[in-house]
C-alpha cells in the first residue's frame, strides 16, 4: 500500500484547549481513497476540515499533510465561488497556488494552466457556461465548477464540505460519479463530509461518524 496523502495521530481539534470540540483523532488517507465524514450539525466535522486544510491549527497532536502549494483543495460548505464572475475566471483561480510568483501577485495564470480550466471545465460537462456568471448556473452546476477549480489545482487531498446538501438526488449522483472519477483517475485522496449516511455508504471506501468528541468509523 502507498504512504498515506495524510496521516493524523493523537490529535485534538477544536478552537479551546481546554474545550476541544475532537480528540483522539487517529486517521489515514491514502491516494484514491474516498472517506465519508457524517456526524450530527455543529459536532466538529468542519472543523476537522478546515484544520486539514491548515485554516485552523490543530490544538495538539502529530499532523502530517500535504504541505506544498496548492496540494490540498478545499470546497468549502458556500463553495468560495466569485459569483459576478463567470465560470472560465472562477475555474481558472483555482490554478494560482501552483503558479509563480508573479503569475500570482497579478492574477495571471499562463497558458499551461488556462488550457488546464479549459480541461476541468470540459471534464464536469459545462464547456457551454465557460462565459456564463456563476449566479446564472443551477446549485448542481455551481458544484461542478467548485470541482472543476479543484481540478486544475491538482491537489493530493481534496476536502469538500456538504458539498451535496442541497442538491436534488439525480444531480447528487451526478456529482458523486464526478467524485467517484476524481479519485480513480487522478489518485487524489477525497474527505466528504455529509449529513446522509446511507448516500455516503453507497460511495465512500470507509464512513466516519463523529460521536460526541471521537471519530469512530463505522461499518458500511
Amino acid at each position: 500500500m502507498p504512504d498515506p496523502v495524510l496521516s493524523i495521530r493523537q490529535a485534538e481539534i477544536g478552537f479551546e484547549k481546554d474545550n476541544p470540540l475532537l480528540v483522539d483523532v487517529n486517521l489515514e488517507i491514502h491516494p484514491g481513497e474516498i472517506i465519508g465524514v457524517i456526524g450530527r450539525s455543529g459536532i466538529g466535522k468542519s472543523t476537522l476540515l478546515r484544520t486539514i486544510a491548515g485554516l485552523l491549527p490543530p490544538l495538539s497532536g502529530g499532523f502530517d499533510v500535504p504541505s506544498g502549494r496548492g496540494e490540498i483543495g478545499y470546497i468549502p460548505q458556500r463553495l468560495g465561488l466569485i459569483h459576478h464572475q463567470n465560470v472560465g475566471y472562477n475555474v481558472i483561480m483555482g490554478a494560482l497556488p501552483r503558479a509563480p510568483f508573479w503569475q500570482t501577485l497579478f492574477s495571471l495564470p499562463g497558458i499551461e494552466f488556462r488550457q488546464a480550466a479549459r480541461d476541468a471545465i470540459d471534464a464536469v460537462g459545462l464547456s457551454d457556461k465557460v462565459l456564463d456568471a456563476v449566479s446564472q448556473l443551477s446549485g448542481g452546476q455551481q458544484q461542478r465548477v467548485a470541482i472543476a477549480r479543484s481540478m486544475v489545482q491538482k491537489p493530493t487531498l481534496l476536502l469538500a464540505d456538504e458539498c451535496l446538501g442541497e442538491l436534488d438526488s439525480e444531480t447528487a449522483k451526478e456529482i458523486i460519479e464526478l467524485i467517484q472519477t476524481l479519485a480513480k483517475e487522478s489518485n487524489i485522496a477525497i474527505i466528504i463530509v455529509d449529513h446522509n449516511p446511507v448516500r455516503v455508504a453507497t460511495f465512500c471506501n470507509r464512513v466516519l461518524q463523529v460521536r460526541g468528541h471521537h471519530i469512530e468509523e463505522v461499518n458500511v
